[in-house]
């Protein structure tokens, strides 16, 4: 339940999210997403909040999202993938306006199996990663598109020197605050109107919280809506080992502010 996590000492209490300034200054905010509406519950605060501090967005979805609902009833797989892509381009145009999404045709729940792809594209997008902090689901989520997303983003990281922090989403579902990686996650604030923003984009993934029929109940509803809703969101940092070129996460370029 939200409450058990809300009432750890932990939360809300781990390092803010630093962005850096002058020539540390984060220039370039990649976001990955797995499905429609990841970015918005996970990162929405950070995507609105790098937007408005001038900050460059892209996001970069893999998949449509198309295995949210079972086929065959109110709507086909093929036709909620296209309601699906509209909604993820409604929620980033509120979030981040005129930022590029970027959509890689990832099968639905099958992230997996194009992993390799996944990595060479997201090079290709990242290029210099000087500047640049990359977002994605983290790599032990506990979903396995939002795992390989992270996994993906973690080599990403090291092949272009990226800075990399991730963001869990159903870990708030399938695990209990003890189990959370406190020690390792920086947060980000939501001013009020930075929240509503967010709300906002929630919202826009209309085939997500609202009912499609009477048989298929809102994806996105109860207690794990409730984690995405508050004015602060966990991201966990993990360093990345040097690549071949000197790349990745040093302990000079740690994301975490100490206050």
């Amino acid at each position: 339940m939200p409450e058990k996590w809300q009432q750890h000492p932990a939360w809300g209490q781990v390092p803010p999210l630093d962005l850096g300034t002058g020539k540390a200054r984060i220039r370039r905010l990649v976001v990955v997403s797995a499905h429609p509406d990841d970015e918005s519950l996970g990162v929405g605060g950070l995507i609105t909040t790098a937007h408005r501090a001038g900050i460059d967005v892209y996001v970069v979805l893999l998949t449509a999202g198309e295995a949210s609902h079972p086929p065959g009833r109110e709507i086909s797989r093929q036709a909620l993938a296209t309601e699906r892509l509209a909604e993820m381009e409604a929620a980033v145009a509120l979030l981040a306006p005129g930022a590029p999404v970027v959509f890689l045709g990832a099968p639905d729940g099958g992230a997996a199996e194009v992993e390799d792809q996944m990595v060479t594209a997201l090079t290709d997008i990242v290029g210099d990663g000087s500047h640049t902090l990359l977002v994605a689901p983290w790599r032990h989520d506990g979903h396995p598109d939002h795992d390989a997303a992270g996994r993906a983003a973690a080599e990403v990281a090291t092949l272009t020197g990226a800075r990399l922090v991730e963001y869990p989403l159903v870990m708030w579902r399938l695990r209990t605050p003890e189990e959370a990686p406190w020690d390792e996650m920086v947060r980000v604030d939501l001013p009020e109107d930075v929240l509503d923003t967010k709300l906002a984009a929630i919202r826009a993934h209309v085939t997500q919280v609202r009912a499609l029929s009477p048989e298929d109940p809102p994806a996105l509803s109860g207690p794990m809506l409730a984690h995405f809703t508050i004015p602060v969101e966990h991201l966990v940092v993990t360093a990345v080992p040097a690549g071949p070129d000197g790349g990745g996460l040093s302990d000079e370029d740690d994301l975490r502010q100490t206050v």
